[in-house]
């Protein structure tokens, strides 16, 4: 089977995001930034009000409750722009030609070949470590942290099924 494709700066970000959405210690990082950071800036914020200021504890109560939910309401969207933002930056300080532009990827009975303008990747299929399936892109995860993104735009039903019955794909890894 072969499958063309052509891989975005915008379909890079994704991945980075699907992949740290989905990635153990990165989800802790996430909840400890989301849901301690704020608890834990309340109790200044009240104290300074109180006593510093020396104003109602109602009052500053209720502010401090108020940042701690403004916090816990907006973080995933701060988040997600923090990642994009970041994943930026760290791609335009080199050269990832390799990384963008049109693919072709040939998957036959044992291997997986990717080809594109400077590179050429031969993995077998056995080394798949997971696929995970989402609106936008298939991920054939290789080890941990690496991954051969196949936007799926490029796929109607009928290829996407195809692909992943190549793959030996038999699972819901959709999120």
């Amino acid at each position: 089977m072969e499958v063309k494709f052509e891989i975005t700066e915008e379909d890079y970000i994704q991945f980075n995001l699907i992949h740290i959405q989905n990635s153990p210690s990165q989800k802790k990082m996430y909840h400890l930034l989301r849901y301690a950071i704020p608890l834990l800036f309340t109790i200044p914020i009240y104290i300074i009000g109180t006593m510093v200021f020396n104003q109602p504890r109602m009052y500053w109560m209720i502010i401090a409750v108020f940042f701690a939910l403004i916090w816990m309401i907006t973080y995933p969207k701060q988040y997600k722009k923090l990642i994009e933002k970041q994943t930026k930056k760290l791609l335009k300080e080199g050269d990832n030609s390799s990384i963008f532009g049109e693919k072709t990827m040939v998957i036959d009975e044992n291997d997986i070949t990717v080809f594109g303008e400077f590179t050429s990747e031969k993995v077998a299929k056995n080394s798949i470590k997971d696929i995970k399936i989402s609106d936008d892109l298939i991920l054939i995860y290789l080890s941990g942290i690496s991954a051969q993104i196949i936007p799926t735009r490029y796929l109607n039903d009928e290829s996407r099924k195809q692909l992943l019955a190549k793959l030996n794909f038999n699972g819901n890894e959709e999120f």
